[in-house]
């Protein structure tokens, strides 16, 4: 007998908030029609201030101009656009978006029609049949410039001809700033001046101007942002109505005997509660205006059924946070909230968030250390200013909270900053102690640490030490060979003037006519072998210093080598050598000097001569590669190739280190001064017994 008196008082409670929901939907359905009569006169009210405002109204004058200074620059109008979008682009982008919805036509001052839309909209447009148009006017410029606007046709008339007038008399003024820069500075065209391209008022032309209603609504809905929402009283009564409903969803669980409130469904969690009370109350205050139009202010089942749900969640909302009443707030938080019964996983969550976020800002913390400042400047700084975007991104999301972020991000970005102030402090210590130590002479040291953003420094320091070390070697090689060029100046000079004053003094003993004429020979042998190292190495020595003079002339070296190997055909006959020559057989024409080209030639057919393998082939190549012209020599040596390819060009080197041959020593040297002097390169390369020398000139 009790449990069907509870569930009688039940069905009751059950029958009350049934009751509740509908009557608040009820009160709200019969709101609509003077709902809609309120937005259908705020709607008119907007258009109205919206067709009458200066910004829409100044689009036609604005038309006139750019159709007129378009129109008189005829062959120059596509540049002419360019500059408008240059110099006056917000009032350009106004045109082009205005444009596809006007009507227009341009005439002359007789009456000419010069220019109009490519389709009108509202029929045949003329002044005297603008009754399909919304809005008609007409704007004419006399041969002065002088304007004057007429409405033909508008809901609006009086109220736009004098705002059309305002417009008019202050438009001069305003577009004269236009023509502040001229088509030069932005194309570097001298000829084109500002006069050439500038904003000018039309004259001698009447435009006929029109829209239809529906492109005038396009239009200013698109451009010029008129919407109209629902009527503040439809807003502020439904506000009413939910506040209503959510105090008799406190009240009602009050009254025990009708033992409602603590359903299962009045026990959902708190989260759940508030994301789906905010949804529901922000789409409908969304879509309030788009319900009074759907029917034109009328009410159906659909806005019945949609208002029934929304005043139902808000009873449904408001018991469910009541048992923050009846439960305490301790125990409500403890069984009604998501957050408490996740706390664990969120803990773990946190951890884990945290790891990766450490990992992370460790790892933005290495690439900043290691940043590779030999790139371009741009990249590393970008790198940095990306971080530091997407950070303060984040912050800004915050809102409110984002000023205690910010606070958070700055303590953090000093601690990071100062951690990087003292690495680079440390990793600075290791380069100055490095420096110092290269300073001594110690081109041993090594860097054993890691030196972050100075790491380029580390291979630059090797190159240093390998260079220093590159720079002693060759300063020892130096003073070896001079050395052995005092060594061998000495043995070459000493050897010739030796035997000279030997036979002089035997000469003046010897009483025999024959003997006599025998020591005179040898005489002139020893001293002409003296006049040719003391030549020699005047040649030299003036090819060294650059202190040579060369007589520069286009000269066919095919030819000139033909010519030194014809006159040394004797020496090479007494070798018993065999050439092979392969010549170009094109003329290879290069500017040299002959005198200096011919020794060149000569000395290295004279090195061939002395230290060919008699009875071998030498082989000769003359011909062009690209732009350079390229002499190669190869013949088979007679003794043992064990000398530095590059030390034999050296002064007073020989291929015989025993120094068994005659000659000055100086050959080769020589022919490397010449051919450098003359802006070429000569190399000298051995394998096994095989000799090869190369000289190429551009």
């Amino acid at each position: 007998m009790l449990d069907t008196k509870l569930k009688n008082r039940h069905k009751l409670a059950v029958v009350l908030i049934v009751v509740t929901v509908i009557a608040a939907t009820l009160i709200t359905m019969s709101g609509y029609p003077r709902w809609y009569r309120e937005e259908e006169n705020m709607a008119q009210q907007a258009g109205r201030s919206a067709e009458t405002s200066q910004t829409f109204l100044e689009q036609f004058i604005e038309a006139s101009y750019f159709l007129y200074n378009t129109e008189r620059k005829g062959a120059d109008s596509e540049r002419m656009k360019e500059w408008l979008e240059v110099y006056v682009p917000d009032e350009k982008y106004e045109f082009d978006g205005f444009y596809p919805y006007l009507d227009y036509q341009v005439k002359d001052e007789d009456g000419k029609i010069i220019a109009k839309s490519a389709v009108e909209s509202g029929g045949v447009l003329s002044e005297n049949h603008m009754d399909n148009y919304a809005i008609g006017m007409v704007v004419a410029y006399d041969e002065n410039g002088t304007p004057s606007v007429t409405i033909k046709k508008s809901d609006y008339r009086e109220e736009q001809t004098t705002v059309l007038r305002e417009i008019l008399n202050h438009f001069e003024e305003n577009h004269a700033e236009w023509n502040s820069e001229s088509y030069e500075e932005y194309y570097g065209d001298s000829e084109v001046t500002t006069e050439d391209f500038s904003l000018e008022t039309p004259k001698n032309r009447t435009y006929l101007f029109a829209m239809t209603e529906e492109n005038v609504q396009t239009y200013l809905s698109e451009w010029c942002y008129i919407g109209v929402g629902a009527p503040n009283l439809m807003n502020y009564t439904i506000m009413v109505i939910m506040a209503v409903i959510a105090v008799l969803a406190m009240l009602y669980p009050s009254f025990s005997s009708l033992h409602t409130g603590n359903e299962k469904i009045f026990q959902t969690p708190f989260e759940v509660v508030a994301i789906v009370f905010c949804s529901v109350v922000a789409v409908v205050f969304d879509q309030c205006g788009w319900m009074l139009q759907r029917k034109e202010g009328y009410a159906d089942l659909l806005d019945f059924v949609i208002w029934a749900l929304v005043f139902a969640v808000v009873y449904w909302a408001a018991v469910c946070v009541r048992q923050i009443y009846s439960l305490g707030i301790r125990r409500y938080v403890k069984e009604r909230t998501l957050i408490l019964h996740c706390w664990k996983y969120m803990k773990k969550a946190w951890k884990f968030f945290v790891e990766k976020v450490k990992k992370w800002i460790r790892k933005i913390y290495d690439s900043l250390m290691h940043i590779d400042f030999s790139q371009k400047s741009n990249q590393a700084i970008l790198k940095i200013v990306l971080c530091n975007f997407i950070i303060l991104a984040a912050i800004c999301v915050l809102w409110v909270f984002g000023i205690m972020a910010l606070i958070v991000y700055s303590v953090i970005l000093f601690f990071i900053l100062r951690k990087f102030y003292n690495d680079l402090q440390e990793k600075y210590a290791v380069l100055l102690k490095v420096t110092g130590e290269l300073a001594k002479g110690n081109l041993d040291v090594e860097i054993t640490e890691d030196l972050g953003v100075f790491a380029p420094f580390k291979t630059e320091i090797e190159k240093i030490q390998s260079g220093f070390k590159k720079a002693v070697e060759e300063e020892v090689k130096s003073q070896r060979m001079k050395t052995e060029l005092i060594t061998n100046v000495s043995h070459d000079l000493k050897t010739p003037l030796t035997a000279i004053i030997t036979y002089v003094n035997l000469l003046k003993e010897e009483k025999d006519p024959e003997r006599q004429k025998e020591y005179i020979d040898v005489l002139d042998r020893k001293s002409m072998r003296l006049k040719v190292l003391i030549e020699d190495l005047f040649e030299v020595s003036k090819a060294s210093s650059r202190n040579v003079t060369l007589n520069l002339t286009d000269i066919d070296i095919v030819n000139l080598f033909k010519q030194v190997k014809l006159e040394m055909e004797d020496k090479i006959l007494a070798e018993d050598l065999e050439f092979k020559c392969n010549y170009s057989p094109e003329k290879i024409m290069v500017r040299l000097d002959s005198q200096k080209t011919y020794r060149i030639f000569e000395n290295l057919l004279g090195n061939i001569a002395k230290y060919a393998l008699p009875h071998t082939r030498v082989y000769v190549e003359i011909c062009r590669e690209g732009e350079e012209a390229v002499v190669r020599m190869k013949n088979i040596s007679a003794e043992e190739l064990n000398f530095d390819p590059e030390e034999i060009t050296e002064r007073f080197v020989r291929g015989d280190a025993a120094r068994n041959t005659e000659g000055s020593g100086l050959g080769l040297a020589i022919v490397k001064s010449f051919v450098e002097l003359q802006k070429g390169t000569f190399k000298i390369e051995t394998e096994a017994d095989l000799f090869k020398a190369e000289i190429r000139w551009k």
